[in-house]
């Protein structure tokens, strides 16, 4: 079903989440202080970067684990991504024993993290599905099958639903 999903699209996911991101971390900070829990207001911070750093090394550790032939090596891979989990757990654990309303923020940045890269990716899945089946996206081309970038339709008739020669479709 999406299997043309545009490469284009993954930028615009990760981009939107991170500047989630720091809203949420900068409305943790400030809830943190008016609430006297500024401890947690940083480990929800702590907890954000610590996911993004994971997520950004999660892209470099796919990309350096392709052989030539475009398959991933999964013994490497699977050690690094063990390795990187087992870090955070790690630290957050420490911090919910050392520092509790820390580790607890810790972990709400973390969760926090992974639901807002859950919700950008599917509000892009789902207005990339819409498009397809509006006909305006097209799988990626256009209506002379090159490739065209998100947001920009097979024509612009497309976009306002109107027939060449001024008629209006049934959609």
């Amino acid at each position: 079903m999406f299997s043309d999903f545009p490469v284009l699209y993954v930028d615009g996911i990760v981009r939107r989440t991170l500047v989630s991101c720091m809203a949420l971390g900068v409305v943790a900070v400030a809830g943190g202080f008016l609430l006297g829990q500024w401890l947690a207001g940083a480990g929800v911070v702590l907890g954000l970067g610590g996911a993004t750093l994971n997520h950004r090394l999660f892209q470099v550790s796919t990309v350096r684990h392709i052989d030539s032939e475009g398959r991933l090596q999964k013994g490497p891979y699977a050690g690094s991504v063990a390795a990187r989990l087992g870090a955070l757990t790690a630290v957050a654990f420490a911090l919910l024993f050392v520092v509790r309303p820390m580790g607890y923020g810790m972990i709400g940045g973390l969760v926090a993290f992974q639901v807002l890269l859950m919700m950008n990716a599917l509000g892009a899945l789902w207005s990339y599905h819409r498009r397809e089946l509006a006909g305006i996206g097209t799988g990626g081309r256009g209506s002379s099958g090159a490739p065209v970038a998100p947001g920009v339709g097979a024509s612009a008739g497309s976009v306002t639903g109107k027939q060449p020669g001024g008629t209006t479709s049934g959609a």
